[in-house]
């Protein structure tokens, strides 16, 4: 009688099992890609508002904004979850090389103007664009190619669909939360101290502009807001800085016609934006509008609809 032949030959005393290193190495390098799209997706789709606001300080146009995000945000979460399917790791894994060389392409594209300017697209990770920026999107392809390359055959992707369905889902939830869920406080203090004196805030048409007088973006706000006639009280907040903000005025044309009140800490209770520039317009105490995007000629049409300028 023939004796069948076994499966696989024994692995010889103190050789490795390459499997199992290949699968510990498609496993870790899944996993940890896995965490950062899941987080850095989660919390896009946690504040699309501010996500909008970092995109467009990164040149993005204001009215592709709102899409970037979706899309930016989408897509990390749905490779975030093929690299933790073993059958849908690598379509993951290749997917995430896609994703990270988009991303550094268009960095490289505007990197000159872009040159130290905030990019953090991780909350736990702070970055700024420079060689750095480059140096560890690189390293998470490496990380990526791993898992795409130690992973198992690939399957059909049929519920991988179902998946994809799942995430716009949640997308759209988290875009009508952002847009129709609770708004920050609409009561405006009664009174600030401006110029060192107190200003009634709840009397006649006022313009608020928050801004950082280290901040270039400010500038070219202020820079924009000279060319107008101002038809209404223009009030001036440092965030930082506030031994700076007369040289801001001035250069930014804004002399005479700013007056700054120091009481950041109190209006922030009813404005808690997160970054500058950010204009707020008020009428008899009520706020009419809450300006984070700068983009002309939208905002200087705005701008003379709500009658601050002209």
């Amino acid at each position: 009688m023939e004796t069948a032949a076994p499966d696989s030959a024994p692995v010889a005393s103190g050789s490795p099992n390459t499997e199992g290193w290949k699968g510990t190495v498609g496993w870790v390098s899944a996993i940890l890609m896995a965490l950062l799209w899941l987080v850095a997706g989660l919390w896009k789709l946690s504040d699309i508002s501010g996500f909008q606001l970092k995109l467009n300080q990164l040149l993005v146009p204001a009215a592709l904004t709102l899409p970037a995000t979706l899309a930016v945000a989408v897509s990390e979460v749905f490779a975030g979850i093929l690299l933790l399917r073993p059958a849908w790791r690598r379509l993951g894994g290749l997917f995430s090389i896609a994703l990270l060389v988009v991303f550094m392409v268009y960095i490289g594209y505007h990197y000159q103007t872009l040159l130290g300017e905030d990019c953090s697209c991780f909350p736990w990770l702070e970055r700024a664009v420079g060689p750095a920026f480059f140096w560890s999107d690189g390293a998470m392809i490496v990380i990526a190619a791993l898992a795409a390359w130690f992973a198992p055959k690939m399957a059909k992707f049929s519920q991988a669909r179902t998946v994809l369905a799942g995430v716009l889902a949640l997308a759209v939830v988290a875009y009508g939360w952002d847009r129709f869920g609770p708004q920050p406080g609409s009561e405006v203090p009664a009174t600030i101290t401006v110029a060192d004196e107190s200003y009634a805030l709840r009397e006649g048409k006022v313009m608020i502009f928050f801004f950082n007088p280290q901040c270039l973006h400010c500038l070219d706000v202020g820079l924009d807001l000279s060319r107008y006639t101002i038809q209404s009280d223009f009030l001036g907040v440092p965030t930082q800085e506030p031994e700076s903000a007369n040289g801001f005025l001035e250069d930014a044309g804004l002399t005479g016609r700013v007056k700054l009140s120091p009481d950041l800490d109190l209006l922030k209770e009813t404005f808690p934006f997160d970054d500058v520039p950010y204009i707020a317009v008020i009428e008899d105490g009520k706020i009419l509008e809450r300006f984070q995007f700068f983009d002309q000629p939208e905002f200087g049409d705005k701008l003379k609809e709500l009658g601050v300028v002209k």
